[in-house]
């Protein structure tokens, strides 16, 4: 079974097209694999959802038959859930259960059916506490940059927002961004989430890259041979840091750090959600859909993991 057979869900004859392109589109969060194409006719999402999108709508419809409820994961993701003759339909969307230090945890929601994510829905992965990760954090960096600059590749939206609360607050440093993720930065600001960083093209900047810093770029932006650019153009050691649920089990050589910090939920809490939940039916979606459905099977959940 396909995704998109599963990702349209009918309402009093109107299709809501989940995280997909239709005449009616809910978008769960602003990253980018959920946000396909920036114009849309008709929305539901939460408004900082569409804030960091940058989508372009025409109306945003409120229906009693639709209810959005948070989904941790970032800023203004949201779990959708439908109310259909026969009983309700909730899709998570990408979620984590756990409090991250910019967002609060998904709420879980009794569903009939329900259609789930399983992007780490192997029992391999298990994440420690973001508390505990926060606190490895900071004796990373403090061996370090006495020595040169630490520099963190993560995505611009969501985990970057994530790393400059951490430094803000365990490790009393300011980062220095680059301008694409002071631009989400910005966002995250305007919608009551206070945070503290340095453009990297500000004046302010200039002045800071005079001592040793730490930096934030895209994800999309390293390479393996910026370590020796950067280490030529300050003179003086760079170290590069990964922050990724996938590190639990393949840590990149890479990186000098790498620690296994992610904003899903990782397999214990899959299973969690589906037991609370409680639906008739379950539907798995993303990697590890077929180990995550099969784990559920043997649970007694009527099970079936789509592509």
């Amino acid at each position: 079974m396909q995704f998109k057979d599963v990702a349209r869900v009918d309402v009093d004859g109107r299709t809501i097209c989940l995280d997909c392109s239709g005449e009616l589109s809910y978008i769960s969060h602003a990253h980018s694999d959920h946000v396909s194409g920036k114009k849309k006719n008709e929305v539901i999402a939460s408004d900082a959802t569409l804030h960091l999108a940058g989508v372009q709508f025409n109306s945003k419809l409120v229906h009693e038959r639709v209810k959005l409820h948070p989904a941790g994961h970032m800023l203004g993701a949201t779990q959708i859930e439908v109310q259909r003759d026969g009983g309700n339909f909730v899709y998570t969307g990408d979620f984590s259960l756990n409090d991250g230090f910019t967002y609060k945890g998904a709420h879980i929601i009794e569903a009939d059916e329900l259609l789930i994510e399983s992007t780490y829905g192997s029992p391999d992965y298990h994440f420690p506490k973001k508390e505990e990760l926060a606190e490895i954090l900071k004796k990373e960096i403090q061996s370090r940059l006495s020595f040169g600059n630490v520099v963190f590749a993560v995505y611009a939206t969501g985990k970057s927002q994530e790393l400059i609360k951490m430094l803000n607050e365990y490790c009393n440093i300011t980062p220095v961004v680059s301008p694409e993720v002071a631009r989400v930065s910005e966002i995250y600001v305007k919608h009551g989430q206070p945070l503290s960083y340095i453009n990297s093209h500000s004046d302010e900047a200039v002045e800071a890259f005079r001592e040793n810093f730490v930096g934030i770029i895209p994800k999309s932006q390293f390479r393996p041979e910026l370590r020796m650019r950067l280490t030529q153009h300050y003179h003086k050691p760079c170290y590069f840091g990964s922050l990724s649920g996938w590190n639990a089990k393949f840590p990149s050589e890479v990186f000098d750090i790498a620690l296994p910090f992610s904003d899903h939920a990782d397999f214990n809490d899959l299973v969690e959600y589906v037991d609370h939940s409680d639906p008739k039916k379950v539907y798995v979606f993303g990697a590890f859909a077929e180990t995550l459905s099969n784990v559920l099977k043997l649970r007694g959940y009527q099970s079936i993991a789509v592509k």
